[in-house]
C-alpha cells in the first residue's frame, strides 16, 4: 500500500494477520479497525522518509524474486551514498554561487574605493592649488 500497490490479493493475509493481533488487544470490532487505521498511519509516517529506498528494494526484489540481508544492506547503503553525494554537491555548488556572489561585491567594493581615493585626491589637490 505504501508503494503504492493495489494488488490487493497480496495484502489479504496481511490484513488478517493484522486483524488476528488487533483483536488480542481489540475487544470490538471497531476497535480493530480504528487500531489498524492508526497502525497504517504510524507505519506511512515512519517509512515515508525511506520512500526511494524502498521503492529500489521493491523494484530490486520483483527482479531478483529474493533478497538476502547482505543485499539488502548494500542496496541500502548505496542509496545513502548516493544521496549523500547529491547532498554534497548541491552544498558545493550552492558554497560556489555564494564565493561568487562575494567576489562580485568585493569588485564593487574596490570600485568604489578607487573612486573614491580618485575624488579625495582629486580634492586635495584643488585645496593646494587654491
Amino acid at each position: 500500500m505504501l508503494l503504492g500497490d493495489d494488488n490487493v490479493r497480496s495484502a489479504v493475509d496481511d490484513l488478517r494477520q493484522a486483524r488476528e493481533l488487533a483483536l488480542l488487544i481489540c475487544k470490538s470490532e471497531e476497535t480493530v479497525e480504528s487500531f489498524i487505521a492508526h497502525c497504517d498511519i504510524a507505519a506511512c509516517d515512519l517509512l515515508m522518509p525511506y520512500g526511494d529506498v524502498l521503492m529500489t528494494l521493491s523494484i530490486v526484489l520483483r527482479i531478483k524474486r529474493t533478497l538476502d540481508g547482505a543485499e539488502i544492506d548494500k542496496i541500502i547503503c548505496d542509496m545513502e551514498t548516493r544521496k549523500a553525494f547529491a547532498m554534497e554537491q548541491r552544498r558545493r555548488a550552492e558554497w560556489r554561487k555564494s564565493e561568487l556572489a562575494a567576489a562580485r561585491f568585493r569588485a564593487e567594493c574596490d570600485q568604489l574605493d578607487v573612486v573614491r581615493s580618485k575624488q579625495t585626491l582629486d580634492a586635495v589637490i584643488s585645496d593646494v592649488v587654491i
